[in-house]
């Protein structure tokens, strides 16, 4: 019997082929744009997040605290980084491959850059060579800092994009030529070795100008040393091995930082340590908000679907009144007309959703081959789809097909 309900079903659909697919269209655009949403945006997300690694999101940065936190003592500099807590962190990272992948210091002052006549304000930071193995630093010419660069003190610089365009120029050709030039850093002449290329965002290097660190401390500022503590650090990026690992690498910073701080156990951290998963977090959020209400106005698109089927199902209902008092004077059940009708309304949805998920796997393929990423196909959401899709039909048909089967034989056979 259930074959055969099957078969009249599909019957009718074919018997009115252009009605079926009108009725269908919002079910087609509610599942198609379902599965398109969720699929495009998995893509999408996954594809910012390994921007976001590249630009260097794998790594956490340790910044000073509040000297005036709770806990913290009457003492000069209390609160800040410096070369010592430098000097601890790197032989934890040396002592913890599985966590950790290499360690960059950064002595950040602002202050004014100069070339002939012309003066901007920039970021001086001074670091080391291991600075581009956490932070993105895509060279337009020239190269980065390098070893002997620090061993040697060298009046050397690497200059942001930003800084390269206000001095000398837009211009490609003038901003390859700026390699070699000098410029004077408060005062002191710098010989640029290399030009960082535009890249804005949150890790944007264009502000800034970098340096060695013992070129900054001994020649270009001075007056950057805690009282018995060394040089004072602006902050210490340490690359980590894995976004999985983020919670073990924090707890490890957090104990060697508080122990070589001598922290006591009741007072708060002075420092402050900012991992990836913030910045992830922000963006998997932003993501998630986009992609849910798009998703809502699919789900919304396949309810006035639903109402679409409950209206052509009525009707049917109405055309077919005779065929149903046929059906019952032969021996057809209230049962048996009921069931006829709600699986042509479940067939109506669910071909409308596999012609709407076929459609959004073409889109996806395309946009994705167009776009040049990886755009999978969320399966999850062709479920989802088939699965709304079919209580739709189901609940917004019950209503015509209950009203079918309450029809009286003999009024339905008198209906003209």
């Amino acid at each position: 019997m259930l074959n055969e309900q099957i078969s009249m079903a599909l019957d009718s659909l074919r018997a009115n082929k252009f009605r079926s697919l009108l009725t269908m269209l919002g079910i087609i655009i509610g599942a198609g744009t379902l599965v398109a949403v969720l699929s495009l945006g998995n893509a999408l997300q996954s594809s910012v997040f390994e921007q976001f690694i590249d630009l260097g999101t794998r790594r956490i940065a340790v910044a000073p605290g509040d000297p005036n936190a709770k806990g913290a003592r009457n003492v000069p500099g209390y609160g800040l980084l410096s070369i010592q807590d430098y000097r601890a962190l790197e032989a934890l990272t040396a002592s913890r491959p599985d966590l950790f992948r290499t360690i960059a210091p950064e002595v950040a002052v602002n202050t004014e850059v100069r070339a002939g006549t012309t003066a901007v304000r920039a970021l001086l930071v001074g670091t080391h060579e291991s600075y581009t193995q956490v932070q993105s630093v895509p060279l337009l010419a020239g190269r980065f800092l390098t070893a002997s660069d620090e061993a040697a003190g060298s009046r050397v610089g690497v200059v942001g994009y930003q800084i390269a365009r206000d001095l000398f120029g837009a211009e490609e050709e003038a901003l390859r030529a700026a390699v070699g030039r000098s410029i004077e850093v408060n005062g002191q002449p710098l010989t640029i070795i290399g030009v960082i290329d535009e890249n804005g965002g949150p890790f944007s290097t264009d502000g800034r100008v970098f340096a060695p660190v013992s070129t900054l401390r001994l020649r270009l500022v001075g007056g950057l040393d805690l009282p018995g503590r060394g040089l004072q650090m602006s902050g210490v990026l340490i690359g980590i091995t894995s976004e999985q690992i983020i919670a073990e690498a924090e707890t490890a910073l957090v104990n060697t930082l508080r122990t070589v701080r001598d922290v006591p156990s009741e007072a708060i951290n002075d420092f402050t340590l900012n991992t990836p998963t913030q910045a992830l977090s922000v963006l998997s959020g932003i993501n998630g908000a986009i992609t849910g209400f798009i998703a809502l106005v699919a789900g919304i698109s396949l309810v006035v679907g639903g109402i679409g089927i409950m209206n052509i199902m009525l009707v049917a209902v109405t055309e077919r009144t005779r065929e149903i008092g046929v059906r019952k004077a032969l021996g057809a059940s209230d049962g048996d007309v009921l069931g006829q009708f709600v699986l042509e309304a479940l067939a109506l949805s669910i071909v409308g959703s596999l012609i709407g998920i076929a459609g959004a796997i073409a889109i996806v393929v395309l946009i994705g081959f167009v776009a040049g990423i990886a755009a999978p196909i969320s399966w999850p959401a062709v479920g989802i789809a088939l699965l709304f899709a079919s209580l739709i039909g189901i609940g917004f048909g019950l209503y015509p097909a209950r009203r079918a089967a309450l029809l009286q034989p003999i009024e339905a056979l008198r209906y003209e």
